[in-house]
């Protein structure tokens, strides 16, 4: 039985430990105090759909049962390979955009623009940003790949330009698995 029908099949529930962490921290960057960033675990493809289904389903419920605040809708900016138009057509880049992706080329060539885009959003975004810290899928749940350098970097860059624009929030990196 599956209680979401746009979740893919092999997915028939979702559950979250700790989500009154998520909706406390939503709270708290509304309230112009904090910045974060979720680093989120990306082994398989289906992941991407339980991280949107936890922030915009689980975490707003939570922070109703918890007496917490929010202001809707709850998402956050993510990068996605750009290589993955290719494969699945232009309707996915088209999809994205709207749902706060921004296109990151992967590969040997440092891709500067979408960096440059990717630190100003963790700055001065409405909402957070979400990066799968190992880069790209293995299909091995119990195997974490190599992390990317690129989580760390961009809160380094965070706290560099809120304390060069003279501003006092604190930066997070959330661990999301």
């Amino acid at each position: 039985y599956r209680t979401r029908p746009w979740l893919p099949a092999g997915i028939v529930n979702i559950e979250a430990k700790n989500a009154e962490v998520l909706a406390e921290l939503y709270q708290q960057f509304q309230a112009g105090k904090i910045r974060f960033l979720i680093a989120f675990r990306h082994p398989e493809v289906d992941d991407p759909l339980c991280m949107f289904y936890l922030l915009s389903r689980i975490v707003p419920r939570i922070a109703r049962q918890q007496g917490i605040s929010l202001q809707h809708p709850i998402g956050s900016y993510f990068l996605y390979d750009r290589g993955m138009t290719l494969w699945a057509g232009k309707w996915l880049g088209w999809l994205f955009s709207r749902l706060g992706g921004l296109p990151v080329r992967r590969g040997k060539a440092l891709d500067r623009t979408a960096l440059r885009k990717a630190r100003e959003l963790f700055v001065n975004g409405q909402m957070p940003i979400a990066v799968a810290p190992e880069g790209a899928t293995n299909g091995h749940s119990g195997i974490v790949s190599p992390l990317e350098p690129g989580v760390a970097q961009l809160g380094f860059w965070c706290v560099e330009d809120l304390v060069k624009a003279n501003r006092p929030e604190t930066v997070f990196i959330v661990p999301v698995g």
